[in-house]
């Protein structure tokens, strides 16, 4: 099934919808890199006017412990921040994408640019797949020759740390909201977008690679996260090109991060 090809706006009507392959992938890239950019700036102004609130109504100035385990009063801030600039940034970048795709002839609309659907009957596989990564990455660290993850996670500590209401929306935002706008983002637009510079087995490549250099700075504290990410990284982009689908690397996805979830409660619960 024919992409999408991603071009400028400013194409004449009667011109083919292809442009050079070099404006295919910077559009993809330039999609992707709005998103973390515009994240970024939600998450700096919702912890700025939160933490200006609470100073002004006498509690603690929570932009000084932005990053760090948050106290009752503050737990709030870290997870409605990250909630609106994640949700925030992913309107902007679906917005410009729909500006910079010109549709194919024949395709079926914008839901073309990140894949068809699929049968959500056999989503089976993929969830199986997601608990066999997450626990088999977990029995390795733990049991295994790879070394203990024991190092300050902010956003896992301040999961577990908040109280119930809060515990259930920083689960969702795992299993359900993160997982969903990462493979838009990346076996969506940035495949898509590559895809038509240089085919999908270099795509396939370079998006993986940009995935994990993302998650380079966990990388960076903990060497064994590197192949956790290189593999869900490989496994949702061989998914993408053999069903052109991103549902079935969702459903990966989302329960591989639902089983470090489920982990970190139970940790937290017999420690």
């Amino acid at each position: 099934m024919p992409l999408p090809v991603l071009c400028s706006e400013d194409s004449p009507p009667h011109a083919p919808p292809r442009l050079k392959p070099w404006r295919h992938a910077w559009s993809a890239v330039l999609i992707v890199g709005c998103f973390y950019v515009v994240q970024a700036l939600g998450i700096f102004m919702v912890s700025a006017v939160g933490g200006a609130v609470e100073t002004l109504a006498g509690g603690i100035d929570v932009g000084a412990q932005f990053g760090t385990v948050p106290q009752y009063k503050e737990v709030w801030l870290l997870p409605l921040s990250l909630c609106v600039g994640t949700l925030g940034a992913m309107m902007v970048s679906i917005d410009l994408a729909r500006r910079r795709a010109v549709l194919s002839s024949n395709a079926n609309g914008f839901s073309e640019l990140l894949g068809k659907s699929y049968d959500f009957r056999n989503l089976w596989r993929f969830f199986l797949m997601g608990l066999a990564l997450g626990f088999g990455f977990v029995a390795f660290t733990e049991y295994g020759g790879l070394p203990a993850d024991d190092l300050p996670q902010p956003l896992f500590d301040a999961m577990i740390s908040a109280p119930p209401s809060l515990q259930t929306l920083w689960a969702l935002m795992f299993i359900g909201v993160f997982p969903v706008v990462e493979e838009v983002l990346f076996r969506g637009i940035l495949f898509t977008g590559m895809s038509e510079s240089w085919g999908p087995g270099l795509a396939g490549f370079m998006t993986t690679m940009i995935f994990v250099g993302v998650h380079m700075p966990k990388v960076l504290e903990y060497w064994p996260a590197l192949l956790a990410v290189s593999l869900v990284g490989s496994l949702t982009i061989l998914l993408r090109i053999r069903t052109e689908s991103l549902v079935p690397g969702i459903a990966l996805h989302g329960t591989y991060n639902g089983v470090l979830v489920m982990v970190a409660f139970l940790t937290q619960a017999t420690s």
